[in-house]
């Protein structure tokens, strides 16, 4: 949601920002429902791409986004719906993880 405010502005410094916090994140999940330390972002959307629990195609729709970024609302808007994607799968694990406990 944060990274939209981009859009309006072609902001493309910003929403990469956003993206790539958004990414951070996205890591620290997946990493937490595979029971794996997350040491720092450095090579951790391969590692995740690897895990069990892991959305599809996961490293390959993170870099498809990080790839379209560009001074245009069209690429922001884009880019942004690859992450919001992703997120939308991650739900389904992190949502069942969390009413199992």
């Amino acid at each position: 949601m944060v990274a939209s405010k981009a859009i309006a502005r072609d902001d493309v410094v910003y929403a990469a920002g956003c993206c790539f916090r958004s990414v951070a994140c996205m890591n620290q999940v997946l990493f937490a429902l595979n029971e794996d330390y997350l040491l720092n972002e450095k090579g951790a959307v391969a590692i995740a791409s690897t895990f069990a629990i892991c959305p599809i195609d996961y490293q390959q729709r993170v870099e498809q986004a990080f790839a379209l970024l560009a001074a245009s609302s069209k690429s922001i808007t884009e880019a942004i719906a690859i992450l919001e994607a992703i997120e939308d799968d991650l739900s389904h694990w992190y949502g069942n993880r969390r009413l199992a406990m």
